[in-house]
Formats: structure tokens, sequence, C-alpha cells
């Protein structure tokens, strides 16, 4: 989770109500006693189920203490149902290779979806599912397409809930990846937004952002592996935010000042 939650964005306007932790991922200690604490207020409240989503980046190994302290604070209020990890076939074998958050979800999960599978080769299907294997055999894996998994619910209720809390070395000289924010007050075409999110997206691990076009509306972009989308969206608002989870570092920004005044051409500001 960043500064900049665009994925809320897109939800409040649903209906549905959020708790929102950003400024880093839920199992680090500057947002845990913020995590156990919604638990607790979420306790209040009659829900069948609390689906908790962390950002792709999160290193899952407190868990087991964030746990027992919302235990100690709820009672048996919550049932944990494990841990569900989704997995980009066309990504997972170059990030598992450099982020140990990576593997350390997969060695968490009880179940692991293998997903898009309709954009990815039979064999690089095969050596994602061969490794999920090697690092945790007692995993579930489902393959499908679009995050669609039949009977999800039951399926949680029939795996024990004990995952492989296992602490393994830290990979070399790999930290928290580098991000930027783009952020501007003027209207962008979608055409001009997409070609920019095609020109940098070989540096970035994903990109997205809630941008205002140049008619007054809205649209949500999305940059992953090779795949660019934009769709039109409600919200609310003058600026538009772009996020982008950069590979090179801070090495990224000068390709991100180039390809914005290339293709999109407006005042805009980077951190």
């Amino acid at each position: 989770m960043w500064q900049v939650n665009i994925d809320s964005s897109l939800i409040a306007h649903d209906g549905i109500e959020l708790e929102e932790l950003n400024n880093g991922q839920l199992f680090c200690s500057c947002l845990s006693a913020d995590f156990v604490q919604a638990l607790v207020l979420f306790a209040q409240h009659p829900l069948d189920v609390v689906f908790v989503e962390t950002s792709g980046m999160a290193n899952p190994l407190p868990l087991k203490e964030l746990l027992a302290e919302m235990e100690k604070r709820t009672g048996h209020h919550y049932d944990y149902q494990g841990m569900t990890a989704l997995v980009d076939p066309e990504s997972f074998l170059d990030l598992a290779e450099v982020v140990n958050a990576v593997e350390e979800q997969i060695i968490g999960s009880q179940r692991v979806i293998i997903n898009k599978v309709d954009l990815a080769s039979p064999e690089t299907v095969r050596r994602v599912r061969e490794k999920v294997q090697t690092l945790n055999p007692s995993a579930e894996i489902i393959e499908t397409s679009y995050a669609q998994v039949e009977r999800f619910w039951e399926r949680a209720r029939r795996q024990p809930s004990t995952g492989m809390f296992v602490l393994r070395h830290t990979k070399e000289a790999y930290g928290r990846p580098v991000h930027h924010i783009i952020r501007t007050k003027e209207g962008i075409a979608p055409e001009s937004m997409a070609a920019f999110v095609r020109k940098i997206l070989l540096g970035a691990f994903r990109i997205k952002g809630i941008v205002r076009d140049r008619d007054g509306g809205w649209f949500y972009v999305d940059g992953v592996n090779n795949n660019v989308t934009w769709r039109s969206v409600q919200a609310m608002g003058d600026e538009s935010k772009i996020v982008i989870i950069a590979k090179m570092g801070k090495a990224l920004e000068p390709r991100i000042r180039s390809a914005w005044k290339a293709c999109c051409g407006v005042s805009f500001t980077v951190e």
C-alpha cells in the first residue's frame, strides 16, 4: 500500500465502507497496530466474512503474531481461513528471483491461484506450477483466468489454516521497490495516457491510476507486463494520480519525464 490508494477510489463509488491503511504494508511495524485495531472495529459489525487484500510486495511472516494479538483483543470472534496468493504467470518467476516477499507469500499460503493462464504459454504455466510446488508442496494450486474460482469459500473452509511461516534468507541487496507518483490537474486523452504507460512499462512492475480526461470525465489506466488497459470510471476531485512501481529505482524518473512530455504534453509533478 502506498501514499496514494488508487483502488479505494474505485471501490468507494460502489457504496462500500472502507478502512484504509496507506504508506506501508500491513505486516510491517508501521501499520500492524492499525491493522489489528481495524479488525477490532470490524468485530462490532455483523459481518460474515472479512477479506484482507495486502500489497503485492507484503511480507506475511509476522502474520502469526498479528493473529495472536487479534485473538487477545477479540476473543474467538474471527476464524482464520488461511491465505491465498494470486500469481501472474508472466511476472512471477522473475519477481521470485529478486523479491523475497514473493516467495514468502507462496510459502505462507494455503491456496495459490495462477491467474491469466489464457495469456501465458503452457510452458510458462508449467514452470510457475513447479516453482509453487517446490516452495509449498501442500498448497492447493488453482489455474484460472479473470481470477474466477468456483466455490472459493467452500474450498477455504475445507483446508487447514496453518501456513508454513518459515523465516527465509533475504535475497541479496533488495529493499522495498521505489515508487513514483505523478499528479496533474490537466485533462489527458486515454489514448495518450496508454501510450505513455507503454513507453515506460518495461521499467516498472506495475502502473495504475485514476485520470481525468479532456471532457471532464475519468478513466482508470492499468499497465502490467506487456498489457495496458483503460476504462471509464466514476471519480471525484480535480487531480489525476498515477502510481508507478519501478523496477529500476530512481533511474526510471528521467524516462518518465521524457515519455510524459512526448505522449501527454501537459504540466505535471512526479515524486
